[in-house]
């Protein structure tokens, strides 16, 4: 199992060549970003994005996460995504406008919904009035399966993931007609609406016109980038231009990531030194339960030997039940054994 999950996690930080994140902890930035799991306060910004298409030495792909849907995570991201992936849809198409969701293969089945229907997103903050609206989510395509992470989440544009955390949001058009009492104040320059204007919670054909930002495009905020290097060269550039950068991180995650299983072996090693004196404390045990059973059983011993039982017939009738017990305890260990085996893709998963 633990060479499985270790084969399983080196995989997905091979086919992830570096990670740029803002300066903190490497770890953290690496697990959330490859296999979505905690959260990461820091962020990186649109501008930075373009800072690094602007080198010009590969794919650079934007990720946007900590948000949630059903609690399976939501990922907002580009088409570039799937394409250094190698991920397609099974069915449907990948998110392509606003608003819309693919789910990964075992996210579809768990979920139980079909194309066309929608998912409502968890609300962001259950303790902030003020926070925005949960918003539905089109479900337009289902991906095929990676055996990875990407078969547990919900991907969306990088726009959607904007409009999830409150930064976008579209209502009603304000305008010489709205009604009065939907409004703060009224100026020949400036209308200023109340918090009575209704906000949409789900993006169509008719509303998605009305969808905006208020915040500069540049600032709006990333989790990670991912990038796919042109050649080992470029890769080497990039990482070494950013070593000392003062607010970006470059990671390669399979460096990072055989850190983490450095941990792993160790406790493993732990662990199998630990058998050999369980495996003792075991065979104590047993001795004593049989030496006990002896001393509980000298009647049946008594009248056995009376009957005309010899010695050797005594012996040979406990030594047959303590085989019949070591029997069937084999039997259970191997069947406890195949089970681990059978199931050991479906643990896996729940681990990555």
């Amino acid at each position: 199992m633990v060479d499985d999950f270790a084969t399983s996690i080196t995989e997905r930080g091979k086919s992830t060549p570096l990670l740029f994140g803002p300066k903190g902890d490497r770890f953290d930035l690496t697990i959330n970003s490859l296999f979505f799991r905690g959260d990461h306060s820091s962020e990186l910004s649109m501008a930075d994005l373009t800072l690094l298409t602007e080198e010009n030495r590969g794919i650079m792909v934007p990720l946007r996460l900590g948000f949630s849907a059903r609690n399976l995570p939501v990922i907002g991201t580009n088409a570039d995504y799937f394409t250094t992936r190698s991920i397609t849809a099974e069915r449907g198409t990948v998110p392509l406008m606003l608003g819309e969701a693919a789910l990964g293969s075992k996210c579809a089945k768990s979920l139980n919904v079909q194309i066309g229907d929608h998912i409502l997103t968890d609300q962001v903050n259950l303790y902030d009035l003020s926070a925005s609206y949960p918003l539905k989510l089109k479900v337009v395509g289902f991906l095929n399966q990676t055996n990875s992470a990407d078969d547990n989440a919900i991907f969306t544009s990088i726009e959607t993931a904007w409009v999830i955390s409150g930064l976008g949001h579209g209502h009603e058009s304000i305008d010489d007609e709205t009604k009065t009492d939907k409004l703060l104040s009224k100026t020949k320059k400036q209308i200023t609406a109340n918090a009575s204007i209704e906000q949409f919670i789900e993006i169509n054909e008719s509303n998605m016109h009305q969808f905006h930002f208020h915040s500069d495009p540049a600032l709006l905020p990333l989790t990670s980038i991912i990038g796919f290097p042109k050649s080992r060269k470029d890769g080497t550039i990039l990482k070494t231009k950013y070593l000392h950068h003062q607010k970006i991180q470059a990671l390669e995650p399979s460096k990072v990531i055989g850190e983490l299983l450095d941990v792993v072996i160790r406790l493993k090693r732990l662990f199998d030194s630990s058998y050999v004196i369980t495996a003792l404390a075991a065979s104590l045990f047993l001795t004593a339960i049989v030496l006990l059973s002896l001393q509980t059983r000298k009647r049946e011993l008594k009248t056995l030997f009376l009957m005309g039982c010899s010695r050797g017939t005594i012996c040979m009738i406990f030594s047959v039940e303590i085989m019949i017990l070591c029997i069937f305890s084999i039997l259970f260990a191997l069947l406890g054994v195949y089970l681990f085996t059978f199931l050991g893709s479906d643990i896996l998963q729940l681990l990555r």
